[in-house]
């Protein structure tokens, strides 16, 4: 019985269990989103290695370039209202206040120790 119950665990318990982990996606309420809005333009990880991002230097959000300031309230203002200048949408009525919020944090972590703050 205990060997017949191992099989059943390795051959289906254990796949089924993570395929729902893979299906459900990120836990971060931040990096959903950012799977869903940006990673398409500022890539995966936030390095801007995408096929649209090439050529434009501000995509790459880990290198400590910020042209509009790296600090929490600075990249808020940016997603709710973009860059009329630039590719960048704005999302204010597109994400709600959580959203952005989300994925503000979301960014930060990306920039990790090089954000650059004003």
């Amino acid at each position: 019985m205990r060997k017949r119950c191992s099989l059943l665990v390795r051959r289906v318990v254990a796949p089924t269990f993570l395929l729902a982990l893979v299906a459900c996606g990120p836990s971060d309420p931040g990096e959903r989103v950012w799977v869903k809005k940006c990673a398409g333009c500022h890539g995966a990880d936030g390095r801007g290695q995408t096929t649209f991002a090439v050529g434009r230097p501000f995509s790459d959000l880990t290198d400590g370039r910020w042209k509009h300031g790296g600090d929490p309230e600075s990249i808020r203002k940016l997603i709710a209202d973009g860059e009329p200048k630039s590719p960048m949408p704005a999302f204010a009525g597109r994400l709600s206040k959580e959203e952005i919020d989300a994925v503000v944090r979301h960014v930060v972590t990306l920039a990790g120790p090089t954000r650059a703050v004003p």
